[in-house]
């Protein structure tokens, strides 16, 4: 019986070993694929093309507002209680118009970067299993849940390289 057992273990600890030798871990830094990748660096060119296209637009309402306040106070002294009361209000909505458009645009603008982060996520995902695959990575880990991991199970920059191929044939 003992023997038995003896046999059994070794026999256990020889699979083991083996499934051992077959499992293969690594890591990717998503964070520096998504800014890095082609499709991250186009994202943010886009993105920073419409914020500047908002700020100049925000810009001009700013000042077409201050050109109207200027204008109310010179003419304050001339109007009726009536037409100054009736401006204000006019210059008042103004202002809130105002705060309503940079508030929508912000959130456009949030939500359209939300969008192309997960977008980019997905295709990176997407890509991260054709990489284990490719490599025979048994499992694949984000480097921001390491605590610590050699730079030889690094794949970071297989991932981009891969990622930056796939993207470029798709947006010729």
């Amino acid at each position: 019986m003992k023997r038995l057992i003896i046999a059994l273990l070794v026999v256990f600890s020889v699979v083991t070993v083996a499934n051992a030798a077959e499992f293969k871990i690594g890591f990717v830094n998503l964070q520096k694929a998504l800014i890095t990748s082609a499709a991250g660096t186009a994202a943010k060119a886009k993105m920073d093309s419409e914020l500047k296209s908002v700020q100049a637009e925000a810009q001009k309402r700013q000042e077409d507002l201050k050109a109207l306040q200027q204008s109310l106070q010179k003419q304050v002294a001339l109007l009726s209680a009536e037409a100054k009361q009736e401006k204000e209000l006019d210059f008042q909505q103004q202002v809130k118009d105002y705060q309503r458009f940079t508030k929508d645009k912000q959130e456009q603008l949030r939500l359209k970067e939300k969008s192309f982060t997960e977008q980019i996520l997905r295709d990176l995902g997407a890509q991260t299993t054709k990489l284990c695959e490719k490599e025979n990575i048994s499992m694949m880990l984000e480097k921001g849940q390491l605590v610590y991991a050699v730079d030889s199970i690094d794949y970071t920059d297989a991932l981009i390289k891969a990622y930056d191929a796939v993207y470029k044939n798709s947006h010729k």
